[in-house]
């Protein structure tokens, strides 16, 4: 094989060539071996997990959106059970009594709800527990709103035949929204601030002028008028009919007697301080079936001032 020489040109004499085609192969073989050695070692590290490619890098975070989005999910499902839990508790304990409908049972509620296996498919996943969470209130939901739909559908075909009913139940509150500051004292528990005992309070008391209008809250006879200086004070009872009985106290003028026939807004007294009172204030009570039972669930809460004098004058161009 040829050999080649290079000059020196320091010494000024011909030296060989170190760099010959053999010196050159060698030099490729051991760098392609030491190159194949470090692909080798970054195959182990990659596909053993240690470190994480692009992909299964965007897929672990796509997956940990999910799942906070799943999160939200069941954080919204909780509300939205909350306020149908109010709302079966008002179509129980007024559209169906309104009705004469007897309330739907809890279980009945749930009715087809449940069974081991029907989640057995969301089973075996990193995120199992958060995915059968999320599928048991949605069917939770999904079944006490099909109820509840179906109840509305009964009552709504009820109350077309119930319109005396309609007129006769506690449905607004006894003084107009702008005569009246706020609900001072609310129903259940309380110290009494008379005695400093406490109490179940019965009713709720609502913060007014003397002198602001009191209307009865339904159609009814009134079947006791009462003036005292204790107690609940001058103070009138209408019977409504359908278990419903509404109580009015510490009054200060009285327009209406004992078995006088009343509608839905008419003016029955003016707020006083009469009886056991410490200031100004109307004290109402709701009672069906001879239990008291909270006022407020038998407010149309949605009522304007504007709407409650409409249906007052209403009532007077009608007399």
């Amino acid at each position: 094989m040829k050999q080649n020489y290079l000059l020196d040109a320091e010494n000024l004499v011909f030296q060989k060539d170190q760099n010959s085609f053999k010196s050159k192969v060698k030099r490729a073989l051991r760098y392609f071996y030491m190159g194949g050695f470090l692909a080798f070692i970054f195959w182990i590290i990659l596909f053993s997990g240690l470190i994480n490619s692009p992909k299964s890098i965007i897929m672990h975070n796509t997956n940990n959106e999910l799942v906070a989005q799943l999160s939200n999910v069941n954080s919204k499902f909780d509300s939205i059970s909350n306020l149908l839990s109010h709302v079966q508790h008002k179509d129980d304990n007024l559209y169906r009594v309104v009705s004469e409908i007897d309330p739907i049972s809890p279980s009945e509620r749930q009715a087809g709800f449940g069974g081991t296996d029907k989640y057995k498919n969301l089973q075996g996943f990193s995120n199992s527990e958060i995915l059968i969470e999320s599928a048991k209130k949605s069917d939770i939901l999904k079944n006490q709103l099909k109820v509840q739909y179906e109840s509305y559908s009964t009552v709504y075909s009820c109350v077309r035949l119930k319109n005396d009913s309609l007129l006769s139940i506690p449905a607004i509150s006894p003084i107009a929204p702008i005569d009246f500051y706020r609900i001072s004292d609310k129903f259940g528990m309380r110290v009494h601030p008379i005695t400093r005992k406490i109490h179940k309070h019965t009713g709720i008391d609502m913060a007014a002028n003397i002198g602001k209008p009191i209307h009865s809250v339904g159609k009814g006879k009134v079947i006791n008028v009462r003036k005292s200086k204790y107690g609940y004070g001058n103070n009138v009872i209408i019977d409504h009919g359908f278990g419903f009985k509404t109580l009015y106290a510490h009054m200060n003028t009285i327009y209406v007697k004992k078995g006088d026939q009343v509608l839905r807004g008419e003016q029955i007294g003016t707020v006083g301080n009469t009886g056991s009172s410490t200031g100004p204030h109307l004290h109402y009570e709701v009672i069906y079936k001879h239990h008291k039972i909270n006022p407020e669930t038998y407010f149309i809460e949605d009522l304007t001032n504007r709407e409650y004098l409409n249906m007052v004058n209403a009532f007077a161009s009608s007399n």
